[in-house]
């Protein structure tokens, strides 16, 4: 008993943290969110981590950022689901949606996602079909960062740039 007790005052000396060190903690967390999200676009509330890190599926400004984007090709609402995701540690869940907004509205960012999640999946996204074909397709649309990537991939190797639609029929 008197272990117990004396075990419970020791983490309740220890584990008590003081509002300095708190708002420490809380400056350094949004700090790394904006140094995730990019510096002048970030709004720490929207996109801070759930605590207890249970992501909600449930949450209804995620569910309406999806549908927007999904249905009415809202690139702003897809920008502010894929952060939310990415944030929360759940990056490979977001591709399910990545695939729908990249097939339904032709989104370049959505296909450049698709080959990120699926190379990050894979360490490889090139022994993925669909992750080639999605970063050829990014490509194609004009994304910076498929530019990149295709530039180190093919070209500085000496490479021809297959079309994205020649992937499929390769084989």
């Amino acid at each position: 008993m008197k272990k117990i007790m004396f075990l419970s005052i020791f983490l309740l000396i220890t584990c008590n943290k003081t509002p300095d060190q708190k708002k420490e903690f809380k400056n350094s967390e949004q700090q790394g969110l904006k140094n995730i999200l990019g510096k002048e676009d970030v709004n720490i509330g929207e996109y801070s981590p759930y605590k207890d890190n249970k992501f909600d599926f449930n949450d209804k400004k995620l569910y309406e950022n999806l549908k927007k984007a999904i249905y009415e090709g809202d690139t702003l609402a897809y920008k502010s689901a894929s952060k939310h995701y990415i944030v929360n540690g759940r990056y490979k869940e977001f591709l399910y949606y990545a695939i729908l907004m990249a097939e339904k509205n032709n989104y370049k960012e959505a296909y450049w996602d698709i080959s990120t999640i699926l190379a990050s999946e894979r360490h490889d996204s090139f022994t993925s079909k669909f992750g080639t074909y999605s970063l050829l397709r990014s490509y194609e649309l004009g994304d910076k960062g498929a530019k990149q990537s295709v530039k180190y991939i093919y070209m500085d190797k000496g490479k021809e740039i297959p079309k994205s639609n020649s992937i499929y029929c390769s084989e």
